[in-house]
């Protein structure tokens, strides 16, 4: 129904080595070797959320071992399961801040709603990242209670706010000035950081053990 064969993983390549260039093209209107945001996010989406679970179970399995008797509680909550959900929904916000800030390129709200789809398709593999650090993390130290906030800040949001300038920085660098274009990405990434780090905390997403 999607088409998978069809640039799926040369997209999921490309927003890897290329993010900026490549959504320059989709949006350039160069489709036909892409893959469409809203099919791919969703199929990522699905996928990352499949492997987190998979993963969490191999944690509180290895877990288990160290610590005979352990009993798995669930942490609750639809988001702390659903994390993929999560970042579905934080689209159109981040898509409102970064019109805002970049308001004078040539590309009006629903390109950067595209632009923004194709993000959070990739910051749901961030989150998986995170879960096998974290699993790493818990078989050196036999612990995980510990380790959440110290892996979302400088892991995944490090990765979150990379993702961004590199995607806008290219996008808009004909637009603005470089010292003008990199005050506005600092400001950007700032207001997305508030956004997402106070969507963690309402979500309690940023305790996923």
């Amino acid at each position: 129904m999607f088409h998978v064969d069809k640039g799926f993983f040369y997209t999921f390549l490309s927003l890897f080595t290329r993010p900026g260039g490549m959504i320059k093209d989709y949006l350039d209107g160069k489709r036909v070797k892409y893959f469409r945001p809203f099919a791919y996010v969703i199929i990522m989406s699905t996928i990352c959320t499949l492997l987190v679970k998979l993963i969490t179970a191999g944690i509180v399995s290895a877990y288990a071992k160290y610590h005979p008797g352990y009993v798995a509680e669930d942490r609750g909550g639809f988001f702390n399961h659903y994390f993929s959900v999560f970042i579905f929904l934080m689209i159109p916000f981040a898509s409102v801040i970064t019109f805002l800030f970049m308001r004078r390129g040539k590309y009006n709200f629903w390109e950067h709603f595209l632009i923004n789809t194709y993000i959070a398709a990739q910051l749901n593999i961030m989150q998986v990242l995170v879960y096998l650090v974290g699993w790493v993390m818990m078989l050196v130290t036999r612990q995980f209670g510990n380790i959440d906030i110290g892996l979302y800040i400088p892991f995944f949001m490090t990765a979150f706010l990379f993702m961004y300038g590199s995607v806008f920085g290219f996008l808009m660098k004909d637009d603005y000035r470089k010292g003008w274009l990199v005050l506005r990405l600092t400001l950007m990434n700032c207001f997305l950081f508030f956004l997402y780090f106070s969507g963690f905390q309402l979500t309690g997403t940023m305790r996923p053990w």
